[in-house]
C-alpha cells in the first residue's frame, strides 16, 4: 500500500476575513516554496488539495516539480466556523471537548467528520503510489483523530505548524508528524 502525505497550508494572511479565498504571506509562499526539498526525490502519483486558494498556493510549487496537475478535493474545505471569531483558540478548545458544539452557520467536529472521512476513503480506494494531499488545520485533525483511532487530538493539533507535513500509511492507524 502506498503513503499519503498530508500537507497543512502555509502561512496565511489573516488580513482577508474570506476564508476562501486568503492568499499566503510572503514567508508563507517562501515555505511553501522550500516543500520541494523534501518531496524532491519521492515518487508521487498524485497531488490533491482544498479548493481554498492557501492550500491551493501550498503545492503549486511541488506540482509543477513534480509535474503532475492538483486536483480539488471539494470535501477537504476548512471546517466552516460560521462568523468570525476573535478568540480561536477557546472556540477550538470548545469543539473538541464537544464534537458537537458549533456556532450558527457553523460546522461540529462531527459534521467535519461526516465529509472528510467518506471524501478520503473515495480518493484511496482507487490510489496507487504516494499522494499529497494539501488542507487545513481542523479538517485534517478530525480526520487524523478518525484514522488514529482518537489518538490524535487536541493537543496535537494545537501543535500543528504552518506549512506541516504529516505521513499516514493507507491501511494503518498512525500518523505520523514527517518535518
Amino acid at each position: 500500500m502506498g503513503k499519503v502525505y498530508f500537507i497543512r497550508h502555509s502561512i496565511r494572511d489573516i488580513s482577508y476575513k474570506h476564508d476562501e479565498s486568503a492568499p499566503l504571506t510572503e514567508d508563507g509562499v517562501r515555505l511553501a516554496q522550500s516543500l520541494i526539498e523534501i518531496f524532491k526525490d519521492k515518487e508521487i502519483s498524485g497531488i490533491f488539495s482544498s479548493p481554498y486558494k492557501r492550500a491551493l498556493d501550498t503545492v503549486t510549487a511541488i506540482a509543477e516539480n513534480k509535474g503532475l496537475k492538483i486536483e480539488i478535493l471539494d470535501n477537504f474545505y476548512e471546517r466552516t466556523v460560521g462568523d468570525w471569531i476573535d478568540n480561536f483558540s477557546e472556540f477550538a478548545e470548545r469543539q473538541w471537548k464537544d464534537f458537537d458544539y458549533k456556532l450558527e452557520n457553523g460546522e461540529s467536529l462531527n459534521d467535519v467528520k461526516q465529509r472528510i472521512v467518506p471524501a478520503f476513503e473515495d480518493l484511496i480506494i482507487g490510489s496507487e503510489g504516494d499522494l499529497i494531499i494539501c488542507g487545513h488545520g481542523t479538517s485534517f485533525s478530525v480526520l487524523f483523530n478518525h484514522l488514529t483511532d482518537g489518538a490524535f487530538g487536541y493537543n496535537d493539533f494545537c501543535e500543528m505548524n504552518m506549512p506541516d507535513v504529516f505521513e499516514y500509511e493507507i491501511g494503518g492507524n498512525v500518523v505520523a508528524k514527517y518535518i
